[in-house]
């Protein structure tokens, strides 16, 4: 029985021609996912893992400069460690173990833009940010986590998610996570999810729904930049 294509053909053919004209130097992708087995594993649950493969497969295949690894947690759980991977399915975008671009869960939808994105940006090596943003991004001196929480239908996401990780490829302290809600639902409770996109910066700057690229970055500075003077020693 041949299995069905989770990319139509026409979409195909409009990725390749867009990868064929766009795309400059190599990209690597590792998807993190986890073997199907025949016996259920509480805790090892995992909806799309097997859809989310063979998705990304059909992406890859599109351009011979698109590059997938395939990384089982449970069969390399270091590999998983060294990235900060511990749910599945994910997709790391970057140097093995540098990666701050992270795609949990299956890039359906609307939310397949975002990956293709991704991969033009990387392979260019031109960011979509503001000059403006781009300097002001050069301050930021702390660990910034961004989570941007989206669904497959939401047309309103991608702009954020794209927005949130061109920040991670501008500066090396910022590690941008979009996560599909409906597949980690816990975490949408856990955050008080009510509407995507709904983005949250290190755990408690939170972001309700579209904003501008100033808006956004604003908030990220706040979480981001620690003053010469807040991390001086007292002195006697």
């Amino acid at each position: 029985m041949t299995q069905q294509a989770l990319i139509q053909d026409q979409q195909k053919a409009q990725l390749k021609r867009t990868f064929r004209k766009d795309l400059k130097a190599d990209v690597e992708l590792r998807l993190f996912t986890q073997r199907p087995s025949p016996i259920a594993v509480p805790g090892r649950e995992c909806r799309y893992c097997v859809e989310t493969q063979q998705m990304l497969e059909e992406l890859t295949a599109l351009s011979p400069k698109v590059h997938l690894e395939t990384v089982d947690i449970y069969a390399q759980p270091e590999l998983a460690s060294d990235e900060g991977i511990s749910r599945v399915p994910a997709t790391a975008f970057g140097d093995k173990g540098k990666a701050k671009l992270r795609f949990f869960g299956i890039p359906m939808g609307y939310q397949l833009a975002v990956l293709v994105e991704n991969i033009k940006t990387i392979s260019r090596g031109v960011s979509p940010l503001s000059m403006a943003t781009r300097k002001k991004l050069r301050e930021i001196n702390q660990p910034v986590h961004i989570q941007v929480f989206v669904t497959p239908t939401s047309a309103d996401s991608p702009p954020i998610a794209r927005l949130a990780h061109a920040l991670a490829l501008e500066n090396q302290n910022i590690t941008s996570d979009i996560v599909e809600i409906e597949e980690f639902p816990a975490l949408a409770q856990q955050y008080g999810v009510r509407s995507v996109p709904f983005t949250v910066v290190n755990e408690f700057t939170q972001i309700a729904g579209v904003v501008g690229e100033s808006e956004f970055v604003e908030k990220v500075l706040q979480c981001g930049v620690r003053k010469n003077s807040e991390s001086a020693p007292v002195q006697a």
